[in-house]
């Protein structure tokens, strides 16, 4: 969901996959470190707090080694779901209501998932959650130095965030895809939005900003174009990329950009 990439290395090992958390993690050093730093308790501890929330998790998981930390599980062949949109939007719906449902599961607990929809795939008519690394715990998560570390923190912490997040992400994929929705579809999708607002905070106005952009579009309220537009305003990529002095001239942009939709 973060829009960086793969953070793991990985390889395939037979029928296995080995996935090594990447010592680049654009989230930066301090991050990276607390992660390796969990040990193989804290590791396990992480995998039984998603597994008891009801995620679905790859066949086989193990941890294969702390340093660095890499796990292994069996290879999963079905589809991304962000490539599924278009093909079967009715499916790709209710898979991203399942991740919601997990999403709310895990709040009171101290473990959350990476939302990204390239994180999981399609096996048969299940959802399976590839990526656990890093492993997200409050508990152990630095405290941000910077506003791009205050934006990630709450992308990968912060529950309402990471649902107003997903939904924006599975919003605008649709209408990337460009397919007609069934009757109900766009408002199963914007049910899972949080009813609560964020604390007060740049991420969580950028996030419920994009979400409710990106729903509008989909009922037609608002033309794709200025969807796609803000997402990149708001990339979380590119606001990693701006020098410090930057990124608070891009925080007022963005801040006088949803005004003025808001206002439309």
């Amino acid at each position: 969901m973060t829009g960086h990439g793969a953070f793991a290395a990985h390889r395939r090992d037979g029928d296995d996959v080995i996935k090594a958390l990447d010592g680049q993690h654009p989230a930066g050093a301090r991050f990276v470190a607390a992660a390796q730093h969990v040990g193989l308790t804290g590791m396990n501890a992480y995998l039984s707090a998603l597994r008891a929330a009801g995620v679905t998790l790859p066949p086989r998981l193990s941890v294969e080694s702390l340093r660095p930390l890499a796990v292994r599980h069996r290879w999963i062949t079905g589809p991304v779901l962000l490539d599924y949109a278009a093909v079967d939007p009715s499916h790709f719906i209710d898979a991203v209501i399942e991740i919601a449902q997990w999403v709310r599961a895990l709040d009171a607990t101290d473990a959350r998932v990476d939302t990204n929809l390239a994180n999981f795939c399609l096996a048969g008519d299940r959802i399976v959650l590839v990526d656990v690394l890093p492993p997200l715990i409050p508990s152990v998560r630095p405290e941000p130095s910077n506003s791009f570390e205050v934006l990630f923190n709450a992308l990968c912490f912060d529950t309402t965030v990471i649902l107003d997040a997903l939904i924006g992400y599975a919003a605008r994929a649709l209408l990337h895809s460009g397919v007609n929705l069934a009757a109900g579809q766009h408002e199963n999708l914007a049910r899972q939005l949080p009813h609560k607002v964020a604390e007060a905070s740049f991420p969580a106005s950028w996030f419920r900003a994009r979400a409710a952009l990106a729903l509008g579009a989909l009922a037609g309220e608002a033309e794709p174009e200025s969807v796609h537009a803000f997402f990149a305003l708001t990339s979380v990529r590119a606001f990693r990329d701006l020098p410090e002095a930057e990124r608070a001239h891009r925080l007022r942009q963005v801040d006088q950009t949803a005004k003025e939709r808001a206002s439309t």
